[in-house]
């Protein structure tokens, strides 16, 4: 039998991946709400495309995507039905532990038919979009471009690849003193030293912040080389952060995924041009959100190696 949708109101959107987590089953009552659980979540696994839809609509939840995101997007929906119905039994697993997520996606010098780690990099784009954790929405955006020190011409294909002119980066200021503005701007964000535990602050007052990134790059090769070069410590902030890529994969359980697929996947229309770095982050931070609505918590799965760093 299906599982009741009674009492649906919810304090908060966030989940863990979707395995059932249990304490030890106090009593036969218990066992059978784990029971009816799973055999609800096989039901689901027996619907089709537009019975998902149709079953998602009547429970006031988003109908577009893929069968493995539908799938995925009903199953949360259950289990988190059955866990304010049965708050003593851990089925809806844990609350998000972070306020805030920024999302970065850098854009670097480049050439055609340039391969390997040699090519010396050089970011000339810097966006963060800063997403609310609890209402899952954007609410800010830091948008920067640099301009190159070491080889301050931009190639044809650079050019041609990222939208980004000469003009614009001849006229920019370079990385330390852009990414000095960005640490200051997140501070300013930061909820004040001294604040009393549970005070409400705005939805713009960060108190515990997680970076994303589409992928590795951005971090251990992008920033890393930049530090490199102006012999700058590399950013504690930014050791530890989330790859969204492997968030995405291993909570609707689909392989190798791109933007282009992870947007696809989830129903959205992308944002702007491929290969902006601005556009790239909008169209990343929607998938977050998105994300965080079905009940994904994106946490650290990455961690920059600090020797690698200074002795690449």
């Amino acid at each position: 039998s299906r599982v009741s949708t009674q009492s649906t109101e919810s304090s908060g959107i966030n989940a863990e991946y979707g395995r059932i987590n249990l304490r030890p089953m106090s009593s036969y009552e218990d066992c059978k709400i784990i029971s009816d659980l799973t055999k609800e979540f096989g039901r689901i696994h027996t619907l089709s495309t537009s019975q998902l839809q149709e079953e998602l609509s009547s429970v006031g939840h988003d109908t577009k995507g893929t069968p493995p995101v539908l799938q995925k997007r009903l199953k949360e929906h259950y289990r988190r039905v059955e866990s304010l119905r049965h708050p003593h039994i851990v089925i809806w697993q844990r609350k998000n532990p972070y306020s805030h997520y920024a999302i970065i996606d850098f854009e670097a010098t480049c050439d055609e038919n340039v391969v390997g780690t040699d090519y010396m990099h050089e970011i000339i784009e810097v966006p963060l979009v800063l997403v609310a954790v609890p209402t899952a929405r954007v609410i800010d955006i830091f948008h920067e471009y640099v301009k190159p020190n070491m080889c301050p011409q931009l190639s044809t294909f650079c050019k041609k690849l990222t939208g980004i002119n000469q003009t614009v980066v001849n006229q920019s200021r370079d990385f330390v003193t852009v990414w000095k503005e960005l640490e200051q701007w997140l501070d300013d964000k930061r909820v004040p030293e001294g604040a009393e535990e549970g005070q409400e602050f705005s939805e713009d007052r960060i108190t515990n912040l997680c970076f994303i990134t589409d992928g590795p790059w951005d971090f251990k090769k992008f920033l890393a080389k930049e530090c490199r070069y102006n012999n700058m410590e590399f950013p504690k902030r930014c050791i530890n952060f989330c790859n969204v890529r492997r968030k995405f994969c291993n909570f609707y359980g689909v392989k190798r995924v791109n933007i282009e697929l992870m947007l696809k996947a989830l129903g959205l229309e992308a944002e702007g041009r491929a290969h902006s770095g601005i556009s790239d982050a909008r169209n990343i931070a929607n998938i977050v959100c998105t994300m965080i609505r079905d009940g994904a918590v994106l946490d650290n799965n990455e961690c920059v190696d600090m020797e690698s760093v200074y002795n690449a």
